[in-house]
């Protein structure tokens, strides 16, 4: 870590030594769980430290917490309450309060925690403010999340967005928030266009990211690069999770070294105060990886930055056989490895700024357990520690063929110098990855009458089992729509198709999930298409219209609603929409053009379009 922080060193075994003054989450839910209106806000008056409040979500909503208010020091974290690793997670973004926005990756209920440090007491109320923001029209919704490092706001910078060639829309940060985040609705075929404008002071401060289904399209790094910066057209394809999250893990196969470096911190904060063990828990530029021993063995590593720097890096595991990032990200609890020393203090212990672990002369013992951890938190740029012990290092790991291990390695300093990373491999031990069991040809999705074929093809197999296909209406969450057996082996090229017959209006995200006769598994590319939606399906009469307007749907149930939004994104009306025909009084909205949506019970989007107020 950076010679500015306290000193903290320890080597730990079997347990973690890492403690939080900040409440546990083991207490009592506060009132009864809420509904915020969309758009609005809503308060729950009363979140005593280490309680947490129950909210009712909505998929694709965004939601902003705040307890901006509060009289103590707080701190967020938001869990799905059905169960899994949290979700976000903020502390001091205003003063020693916190505030955080999440845009909801499923309809159900939110449960947030607020911690109080020191935890001395739990008898002091915050007032938490909860605002929410439905997303705009289009067939997909792309983020852009722009952030400020010290919360001194952007100045004069701003990031300019143009759609279709049209005028530049500017955003920027004020002063006293850490981000800003914007949606934008856009269709199959649209041409989005970023700007910057470099011309604030400390630009190193800032960095925005354009995401698209969690994944980003495009990352600006720190500093921005001045001027046009981002060009495309839009398919509303999400693309694959960036190595910097931990759902993008590059997968190490072999026992050769490698080199990187990064400009970012990736789109998603996979390390908090549950997981970080010796590492800060706000994440800073770094790449994940994951790993799995094809023989036991011993297991070290060195890296050596190229350069007089600071990286730091963590370890978890081990997991099953056969795990993907998909199951165990983020980590939730302390990793089994890990070491923070500062690069200068490790330096001034070793005589070189490489860390890592099972080295035979800095860090006895050489190999140990996984089932004891070790860690080196934060130091200054002294090593406290006495020989034979040594800042940077610490044993490296006795493992067993088909463990999987996550490891996140960090340049702490932000320097974005690149390392390069050497395996120690003793007593057996090597590295492979699973090599899938299909060489994949093409894979296509297409339109034909009011049905989706779905076609690929493959160059080989080997002991491959079957295919099943996902579909999905975002691109996040899929679902299986159906399965097709497989060739097995064979080394020439073989077809296959299958029909979706029932696809829905708007864009279809379709993947292949292909399975093995192991049980190991890999996922195709998405492909997508957008089904016209029929005349019968939602007709407005008149349109354009001035006053009142009939909205004709013919698959209405109870629970859909009908949602206007204005060209700024805004939700202007919503109504429910239970009967095959609504009546809608657009007398009081001005003039222009407005788009809608037809929103089933859970919030899926089943239909859109605009309407002509004259």
């Amino acid at each position: 870590m950076g010679p500015s922080r306290s000193l903290v060193l320890a080597i730990a075994s079997s347990i973690s030594l890492l403690s939080f003054g900040q409440c546990t989450n083991n207490n009592v839910q506060t009132g009864v769980a809420v509904t915020p209106p969309c758009p609005g806000n809503t308060t729950v008056p009363c979140v005593q430290g280490g309680q947490y409040a129950l909210i009712n979500v909505v998929a694709g909503n965004t939601y902003t917490f705040s307890t901006c208010g509060s009289a103590f020091d707080t701190e967020i974290t938001l869990y799905n309450n059905a169960g899994g690793a949290s979700l976000g997670y903020n502390d001091d973004a205003c003063g020693l309060q916190s505030t955080v926005t999440w845009t909801a990756t499923f309809t159900g209920q939110l449960r947030m925690l607020v911690d109080a440090f020191p935890c001395a007491t739990n008898a002091t109320c915050a007032a938490l403010v909860i605002t929410c923001v439905a997303p705009p029209v289009g067939d997909c919704v792309y983020t852009l999340t722009l952030s400020d490092a010290f919360s001194d706001g952007w100045g004069t910078s701003f990031v300019g967005v143009s759609i279709n060639g049209g005028a530049f829309t500017n955003y920027t940060v004020p002063v006293g928030v850490p981000s800003v985040t914007v949606q934008i609705g856009l269709f199959i075929g649209d041409i989005i266009v970023l700007n910057y404008n470099a011309s604030g002071a400390w630009q190193t401060d800032n960095s925005y990211i354009l995401a698209l289904g969690g994944a980003a399209l495009f990352n600006s790094g720190t500093p921005p690069a001045a001027g046009i910066t981002y060009t495309s057209t839009v398919d509303c394809q999400p693309p694959p999770p960036a190595p910097e999250d931990c759902l993008g893990a590059a997968t190490i196969c072999s026992n050769v070294s490698f080199g990187n470096n990064t400009t970012n911190t990736g789109n998603f904060a996979d390390i908090n105060a549950t997981n970080c063990g010796c590492l800060d828990p706000m994440e800073n530029q770094g790449t994940w990886y994951i790993f799995s021993p094809s023989a036991g063995g011993n297991l070290g590593l060195s890296i050596g930055p190229l350069g007089p720097d600071d990286y730091d890096w963590a370890i978890w595991g081990p997991y099953p056989s056969g795990t993907s990032p998909n199951s165990i990200c983020p980590p939730s609890g302390p990793p089994i490895r890990c070491a923070a020393s500062s690069g200068p203090a490790t330096f001034n212990s070793t005589g070189s700024y490489a860390t890592g672990m099972g080295d035979a002369v800095y860090s006895p013992p050489q190999f140990a357990s996984t089932a004891a951890s070790y860690a080196l938190p934060a130091t200054l740029n002294v090593c406290p520690l006495v020989p034979p012990q040594y800042c940077g290092w610490v044993p490296g790991m006795q493992v067993t063929a088909g463990q999987v291990f996550l490891m996140y390695i960090s340049n702490w300093s932000l320097s974005s110098v690149g390392f390069a990373l050497n395996w120690t491999l003793q007593n057996g031990a090597s590295l492979d990855c699973t090599v899938l069991p299909i060489e994949m040809l093409a894979f296509e999705a297409n339109i034909v009458g009011d049905e989706v074929q779905l076609t690929w093809s493959t160059a080989s197999e080997t002991d491959n089992d079957h295919f099943e296909i996902e579909r999905s209406t975002d691109g996040v969450g899929f679902e299986m729509i159906g399965t097709l057996p497989a060739a097995g082996n064979t080394s020439t090229t073989t077809h296959y198709d299958h029909f979706d017959r029932t696809p829905l209006a708007g864009v279809n995200y379709y993947r292949l999930r292909q399975v093995d006769i192991l049980g190991d598994h890999a996922y195709s590319p998405v492909r997508s298409v957008r089904l016209p939606h029929n005349i019968g399906d939602v007709l407005l009469v008149p349109n354009p219209g001035s006053s009142l307007v009939d909205v004709l749907f013919n698959h209405a149930e109870a629970g859909s609603h009908f949602v206007m939004i204005d060209a700024t994104g805004r939700e202007v009306l919503r109504l429910p929409m239970e009967e095959e025909r609504t009546t809608i009084d657009i007398t009081g909205l001005s003039s222009g053009i407005y788009g809608y949506r037809v929103l089933s019970p859970s919030g899926r989007t089943l239909a859109v379009g605009t309407c002509v107020r004259e």
